[in-house]
C-alpha cells in the first residue's frame, strides 16, 4: 500500500506540475515583459547619468592637461629669463653687429622649441632698437607682420595667454591660429624687451585627442572672446551635438572655458518621455495578471489539499488538516513533522563535512601558492578532484585581488563588516566563473587584504578568454563594492610546479600599483622593472638632506626631481619604501647633530608621521605629497625657532656671509670671530647645533660645489678655479676635491664636458 501511495504521489505531482506551469505562463510572460521594460528604462537613466559623469570627467581631465602643458611652457620660459645669460646679454647689451650673440640666441630659441613640442614659434623683441629676432633671422619691428600685437604687448607685458589669433612670420603667409604668451625681459622690470611664445591651437587639441572618441564626443575650448581653439578651420564643421549632455570647465589659469558635448542622445530623451505612458499601461497589465494568478491558484490548490489529507490518514498523531484551512504551511504539516529531524541531522553533518573539506582545501591551496608543497602531475590528478578542481592539469591563472587603501578600509569597517565584504567579493568571483564554461575557481584570503585566486580551465583555454573573465571580476567589483581592488596577474601555469612562480609573479605585479594606480588589472610582464636604479636614487638622498638641514629651498626641487625620476623608472612599492626609509634614516642622523629642541621635534612629530605614511599609504603620489608637507612643516618650525632666538638670527647672518664670501682665502673661525664679535669656539658650537655640521665641513662643501660648477661649465684652468673659490694652493684644492667628489678635478671636467 505504501508503494501504491508513492506511485500516486509521483503521477499526481507530474500532472499538477504541468498544469501549474501552463496556467501561469501567460502571467509570467506579461510580468517579465513589463519588468524588462522597467529595467530598460532604469538602464537608460543610469547610462545617461554615466554619460554625464564621463563628460564631466573628460572635461576636467582635458582642462588639466591643457593647463599643465601651458603652465609648463610658462614656467620654463620664466626660468630661462631668470637664468639664461645669453638671452639676458642679448637684451641688456644690444649690438647690431654681434652676429655670434644673435646666432647663440637663435640656438637657445630653437632648443626651447625642441624641448616644448607645443611651441609653434618663438621670437624676441628688443625695446632699445626695436628689433625682432626669431629662430632664423632678425627684422625691424616696423617690417614684422606681427608688429601690431607686439606694440600692444609692450604696453602690458607678462599678461595671461592671449585669445586665439592669426600669426604670420611673412606677409605672404595665410597665418596660423595660435595663442600667445608674452614675458618681459627682465621679468620684473620689462625694460629690455619681450619674449613672445606662440602655441598652435591645433596642437592643444592634439594633446587631448586620445582622451575621447571624436565620433561620440565633441570638445570645444573657448578663449576669452568666445573663439573655439579646437575648431579653428571652418571647413571642418563639427556634427550637431546634444546640448543636454554637455559639461563645462573654466580654467583658473587661462580663463578659457572647455565644453564637452555628446554627438547623439536624442533617442534617450525620446524614450524617457514615453516612460509615464508605458508605466500606466504596465500597471494595468500587472493588475490583470495578478487576478489571473489568484484565480488559477485557487483552481490548482485543490489537488494539493486532497493529497495532504490522504497522507495524514496514514500518519496518525501528526495532526489533521481541517477542510478549508488554507493557511500557508498547514497542508505541509505532515511533511514537516516527518522530515524535520532528518533534515536537521543531515544539515549538521553536511556543515561539519563542508568545514573540514574547506580547511583541507585551503591548506592544500596555501601550500601550492607558497611553494611549501611540491605537487607533480600524478599527485595532482589523484587529489584535485576531491578539492573541486579538474584532474587533468590544463592551464591555471593565479590571480591576487588586493583591497586598495587597506588601512583606511580597516578603519572604516568593523571586523564583521569586513568579513561580509570579503564574502561578497568571493561571491562575485565564484558566480561569474560558474557562468563561464569549462572553468573552475579556487579562492583563499592569504592576507587581510589579499585574496589569492586559482582560475583553472578544463582544456587549453585561450589566454584572452581567461583574461576577459578576470576583467569581468574587476568590473563587477568596481560597480558593486564601495571600495576599490587592484588585481595582480601572473603568467599562466601549465604544470602544478609552476603555481608558486605564478603566484609570486602576481604579487610582484601588485608592487607597481604605487606607480600605475589603484583599481586596475596589473599583469606581470617579465620586463625591466627599474629596481637597478634604486642605488642611484639613494645617492640623491644625501644631497636633499644636506639642503634641508641648511634650510636651502633647493631641497624642494631636488625632492620633486627624485619623485619624478622614480615614477619614470617604474619603481615598485618595495623600492619606494626603501628609498623613503633611507631618507628618514639620513634625516635622523642629520638632526642628531643639531640642538635638543630640533631632535625633540623630529622624534616626536616628524619621524612618526613619515613612518606612518610609509606603513599605510600605497600610492607614490600620496607618499610624496605627505613627505613633502611633513618636511616643509619641519623646516618652517625650525626657522620659526631660529628666528625667535638671538643666536639663531646671528648664525643665519654668519651662514649668509659665508655663502657670499666663501672665496676669501683668509675665511676661518678666527676671521668670523673678529667680524661678528663672538668667540670662534662658541660660533662653531652654534653652527653645529643649528645646522648639524661643522663650520669647516660647510665651507669645504660650499667651495667644492662651486668648483664643480666652474669645472663643468667653463674652461678655466684648475689653478684659477682654486683661487676663485678661496684655495691658495692648487695641490690642496685638488686633494680636497678628490676626497669629496671621488675623482681629480681634471677627470671630473672630462666626465662633464665630454
Amino acid at each position: 500500500m505504501g508503494f501504491k501511495l508513492r506511485r500516486e504521489r509521483t503521477g499526481g505531482s507530474r500532472t499538477w506540475f504541468g498544469k501549474m506551469l501552463l496556467s501561469y505562463l501567460p502571467a509570467f510572460f506579461i510580468l517579465t515583459a513589463f519588468l524588462f521594460f522597467i529595467f530598460f528604462q532604469i538602464l537608460n537613466s543610469r547610462n545617461q547619468d554615466a554619460a554625464r559623469k564621463t563628460n564631466d570627467y573628460v572635461t576636467r581631465q582635458a582642462q588639466l592637461v591643457v593647463d599643465a602643458s601651458l603652465t609648463a611652457i610658462d614656467q620654463k620660459i620664466t626660468l630661462e629669463m631668470l637664468r639664461n645669460r645669453t638671452v639676458l646679454r642679448y637684451f641688456s647689451e644690444p649690438t647690431a653687429a654681434d652676429l655670434s650673440l644673435q646666432v647663440n640666441v637663435m640656438n637657445e630659441l630653437a632648443e626651447l622649441k625642441i624641448a616644448n613640442p607645443l611651441i609653434h614659434s618663438i621670437y624676441m623683441v628688443r625695446a632699445d632698437d626695436r628689433m625682432v629676432l626669431n629662430m632664423s633671422t632678425t627684422y625691424p619691428l616696423s617690417r614684422y607682420p606681427d608688429a601690431p600685437f607686439i606694440e600692444s604687448s609692450l604696453k602690458s607685458p607678462n599678461s595671461k595667454w592671449s585669445n586665439l589669433r592669426l600669426y604670420k612670420e611673412l606677409p605672404s603667409e595665410t597665418g596660423t591660429p595660435v595663442v600667445t604668451l608674452t614675458r618681459s625681459v627682465s621679468i620684473f622690470s620689462g625694460r629690455y624687451g619681450l619674449i613672445v611664445i606662440n602655441v598652435n591651437a591645433a596642437s592643444l587639441q592634439q594633446l587631448v585627442r586620445d582622451m575621447y572618441d571624436a565620433s561620440v564626443t565633441q570638445l570645444h575650448l573657448y578663449d576669452g572672446s568666445g573663439q573655439d581653439l579646437f575648431h579653428t578651420d571652418p571647413s571642418t564643421a563639427a556634427p550637431k551635438a546634444n546640448k543636454t549632455l554637455a559639461s563645462a570647465s573654466v580654467s583658473d589659469y587661462t580663463g578659457w572655458r572647455l565644453v564637452s558635448e555628446w554627438n547623439d542622445g536624442k533617442w534617450i530623451t525620446f524614450l524617457l518621455s514615453l516612460f509615464n505612458v508605458w508605466l500606466v499601461l504596465g500597471l494595468l497589465v500587472c493588475a490583470l495578471a495578478l487576478g489571473w494568478i489568484v484565480w488559477m491558484t485557487r483552481q490548482n490548490y485543490r489537488p494539493i489539499r486532497n493529497l495532504v489529507a490522504q497522507l495524514e490518514r496514514y500518519s496518525p498523531g501528526s495532526g489533521a488538516v481541517k477542510d478549508g484551512d488554507e493557511r500557508y504551511g498547514g497542508e505541509f504539516r505532515y511533511i514537516h513533522s516527518m522530515m524535520e529531524n532528518m533534515i536537521d541531522q543531515n544539515s549538521r553533518f553536511q556543515l561539519q563535512l563542508q568545514q573540514d573539506l574547506e580547511v583541507k582545501r585551503n591548506f592544500y591551496l596555501y601550500g601550492l601558492l607558497e611553494g611549501i608543497r611540491q605537487v607533480g602531475p600524478e599527485e595532482w590528478a589523484a587529489t584535485a578532484e576531491q578539492h573541486g578542481m579538474y584532474p587533468a592539469f590544463g592551464k591555471v591563472f593565479v590571480v591576487v585581488l588586493e583591497i586598495d587603501r587597506s588601512a583606511e578600509w580597516r578603519r572604516t569597517y568593523s571586523q564583521e563588516e569586513q568579513d561580509g565584504w570579503k564574502k561578497a567579493v568571493e561571491s562575485i568571483v565564484g558566480g561569474l566563473t560558474e557562468k563561464a564554461d569549462g572553468c573552475r575557481v579556487w579562492m583563499l584570503w592569504t592576507m587581510a587584504n589579499q585574496l589569492a585566486v586559482m582560475l583553472m580551465s578544463e582544456g587549453d583555454e585561450p589566454d584572452e578568454a581567461m583574461s576577459a573573465l578576470i576583467g569581468e571580476w574587476h568590473a563587477r567589483i568596481r560597480d558593486d563594492m564601495p571600495f576599490e581592488m587592484t588585481i595582480g596577474l601572473g603568467e599562466p601555469a601549465v604544470r602544478p610546479e609552476n603555481i608558486h612562480d605564478a603566484y609570486q609573479e602576481a604579487l610582484a605585479a601588485l608592487q607597481y600599483k604605487s606607480i600605475e594606480g589603484n583599481n586596475r588589472i596589473l599583469k606581470h610582464t617579465g620586463g625591466p622593472t627599474g629596481r637597478g636604479e634604486v642605488f642611484r636614487h639613494l645617492q640623491r638622498i644625501d644631497g636633499i638632506v644636506d639642503l634641508l638641514r641648511l634650510s636651502d629651498a633647493k631641497w624642494r626641487a631636488e625632492f620633486r626631481s627624485l619623485i619624478r625620476q622614480m615614477e619614470l623608472d617604474r619603481a615598485s612599492r618595495e623600492d619606494i619604501g626603501q628609498v623613503m626609509n633611507y631618507l628618514i634614516f639620513n634625516l635622523g642622523r642629520a638632526v642628531e647633530g643639531m640642538s635638543a629642541e630640533y631632535r625633540r621635534l623630529w622624534s616626536t612629530d616628524v619621524m612618526p608621521a613619515l613612518a606612518k605614511t610609509l606603513a599605510e599609504v600605497e600610492m607614490m603620489g600620496d607618499i610624496a605629497h605627505a613627505f613633502f608637507e611633513a618636511l616643509e612643516a619641519f623646516e618652517e618650525r625650525v626657522e620659526q625657532s631660529r628666528e625667535s632666538r638671538n643666536q639663531g638670527v646671528l648664525i643665519k647672518e654668519v651662514k649668509a656671509f659665508i655663502e657670499s664670501d666663501f672665496a676669501r682665502p683668509e675665511l676661518s673661525l678666527d676671521y668670523l670671530s673678529e667680524k661678528f664679535g663672538i668667540s670662534g669656539k662658541y660660533l662653531s658650537r652654534l653652527f653645529k647645533e643649528e645646522f648639524g655640521l661643522k663650520f669647516v665641513d660647510f665651507l669645504i662643501d660650499l667651495r667644492i660645489r662651486h668648483a664643480q660648477q666652474l669645472l663643468a661649465e667653463t674652461s678655466l684652468p684648475v689653478q684659477e678655479i682654486s683661487e676663485r673659490i678661496g684655495y691658495s694652493s692648487p695641490i690642496s684644492f685638488a686633494r680636497t676635491f678628490k676626497k669629496i667628489v671621488g675623482v681629480p678635478p681634471i677627470d671630473y671636467r672630462k666626465e662633464k664636458q665630454g
